[in-house]
């Protein structure tokens, strides 16, 4: 009986044991299992949270669309460097050229301000405050406009001082075709029109490149181009009629000066053109020089003299410059573009 007892003692002792084993194994499977889902709870738990607080401090306007560029640092043509905190919606344009140049990038809605010479597009001046002439403008008128952005030419750095107390001055001050190119895509970055910019640039460069590749293989045409009548002046070598005229297949005859020289009658008749052009307010029309010593040119005795449609599409420089040439192409290649005029008669010479 004896052995018996302790047999039966060792068994319950055996059970016992193997049922603490078996508890501390399923304790350590339930354990594990939930240190893991809480693991997991956790990490779902931060994902979510982070999630949900990324969306409630940055509004879904922000998300879809690029960082701001604003404030804008730019460099202009006088080398100054400008910064200009937000996008200007309140613009005053202190040149045509420069009115112009933003209708071409489709930022005239922003301008308020322009000069009593804005002429372009048509009643641009309609709605927006004219704020005097272009070498001459009102201070008093600027500041009244409250802009944002004041759009100047080098020949207003004179009145930075005063125009900087009123907003950020950027001086647009184009001297070749290219600076042109420079002077829309300045203005587009400046007004977050970058691509519109770039589009104009690109028309400019095709249809130079297309007037270019006409009169290429064609032989130079000697022009004079009168800008004024009394005392008698002609562009030189550093302007825009004088790059025209040498794209349009031409050769100035008074290449060899620079800027605006003022010439004689003598001068014009040795170097005998081959074609006249002068613009529409030259102190002269085109039928005035059959009474001038001028009507022995070449020129005049073969009826080629013409004149412009407009001062501004040779003398401004923006994206309607391309007009310009287009126009004194077509004066001396008639052929190539498929144009006649008529020629100048003289009925009587001198």
């Amino acid at each position: 009986m004896k052995k018996v007892g302790i047999l039966l003692l060792l068994l319950m002792f055996g059970v016992v044991i193997a049922g603490c084993i078996g508890q501390t194994q399923t304790t350590s499977t339930i354990t594990k299992t939930i240190t893991t889902t809480k693991t997991i709870t956790k990490t779902i738990t931060e994902t979510v949270e982070e999630k949900t607080t990324s969306s409630a401090t940055t509004p879904i306007s922000e998300t879809q669309t690029s960082p701001s560029k604003y404030p804008l640092k730019i460099v202009d043509f006088a080398g100054r460097e400008v910064t200009i905190e937000e996008e200007p919606q309140r613009i005053v344009s202190l040149a045509p050229s420069i009115t112009e140049t933003f209708y071409f990038i489709g930022a005239l809605d922003k301008v308020v301000g322009v000069t009593k010479f804005d002429n372009y597009p048509e009643n641009v001046q309609e709605g927006r405050t004219v704020i005097g002439g272009f070498s001459d403008p009102n201070i008093e008128i600027i500041a009244s406009l409250n802009p944002d952005l004041i759009v100047g030419t080098s020949m207003h750095l004179k009145y930075l001082d005063q125009l900087e107390k009123i907003a950020p001055v950027v001086i647009i001050d184009p001297k070749s075709i290219g600076d042109i190119y420079k002077a829309v895509e300045l203005l587009g970055r400046i007004t977050s029109k970058e691509e519109k910019a770039k589009d104009v640039v690109a028309e400019m460069k095709d249809k130079i490149e297309e007037i270019r590749s006409k009169v290429q293989n064609v032989p130079e045409v000697k022009v004079f181009y009168i800008v004024w009548s009394d005392p008698l002046m002609s562009a030189g070598n550093g302007t825009f009629i004088n790059d025209l005229i040498t794209l349009a297949g031409g050769e100035n005859i008074f290449k060899d000066t620079q800027g605006w020289p003022q010439v004689s009658v003598e001068e014009v008749l040795s170097r005998n053109p081959e074609v006249i052009i002068l613009p529409p307010h030259a102190g002269m029309s085109a039928e005035d020089l059959c009474n001038t010593p001028l009507v022995n040119t070449d020129a005049v005795k073969n009826g080629k003299v013409y004149t412009l449609s407009s001062d501004d599409i040779v003398s401004r420089p923006s994206p309607r410059i391309v007009e310009g040439l287009e126009e004194i192409a077509k004066f001396l290649h008639p052929d190539l573009f498929n144009v006649q005029y008529q020629p100048l008669t003289c009925e009587a010479t001198s």
